[in-house]
């Protein structure tokens, strides 16, 4: 079952495909310049519609995950990722002493999983800077989310239209190939469909 942030993500893609595209699509592929500079433009937000939500519902799941640790001390496996995926951890204290005397230093197990939790927290909204599979990756194995689960055709196709993205929000548009609105609709579906599979992962972490 989808959650409420993907029902939401669901949601404003087709409210950007209403405001954007054509109801109906020419079949011979030829569109007025205006119909074009519409489909960079629902390229470029419905991108950023994606990056919201990929971003949102990792902090979902790691806060969650953390929440039920300190009531119940239920470990889920989004909890031993995001520890175990923690770029840098303190040191080991080698005397109760020391570890009393230098909390900074040696901290609990309760601070090591709050900094690694505030850790994602950090890439998520301040470093991440896309959908691309670098991206993702990023976010999704410190969820534990494995790198078999992950439909890699749909990270190449998810890695082109995002690169495509970057043009469409970076060139000029006389440096583009103009964009067919039709096809856009279906790449974004796909994209779409992907982050729905994910999202039905991240649930069972």
């Amino acid at each position: 079952m989808a959650s409420s942030r993907f029902e939401e993500l669901a949601k404003r893609i087709e409210e950007l495909r209403q405001c954007f595209l054509p109801k109906e699509f020419d079949p011979t592929g030829s569109y007025e310049e205006s119909v074009y500079e519409h489909t960079r433009a629902f390229r470029v937000l419905a991108h950023a519609e994606f990056e919201s939500f990929i971003e949102d519902r990792v902090i979902e799941v790691v806060d969650q995950a953390v929440s039920i640790w300190k009531a119940a001390g239920s470990v889920s496996t989004s909890l031993l990722a995001v520890v175990a995926y923690r770029e840098s951890a303190p040191a080991i204290p080698e005397s109760l002493s020391e570890a009393a005397a230098k909390p900074a230093k040696f901290p609990s197990l309760e601070a090591r999983v709050d900094a690694a939790r505030t850790d994602l927290h950090r890439y998520a909204r301040n470093q991440n800077h896309g959908i691309k599979e670098k991206n993702l990756l990023r976010l999704l194995l410190p969820l534990g989310i494995q790198e078999v689960e992950i439909d890699s055709a749909w990270l190449s196709a998810t890695e082109t239209w995002a690169t495509a993205r970057g043009d469409a929000a970076h060139k000029g548009a006389k440096m583009q190939v103009q964009p067919d609105p039709q096809n856009e609709v279906k790449v974004v579906n796909l994209v779409l469909e992907g982050f729905r599979d994910l999202d039905e992962q991240m649930a069972k972490k």
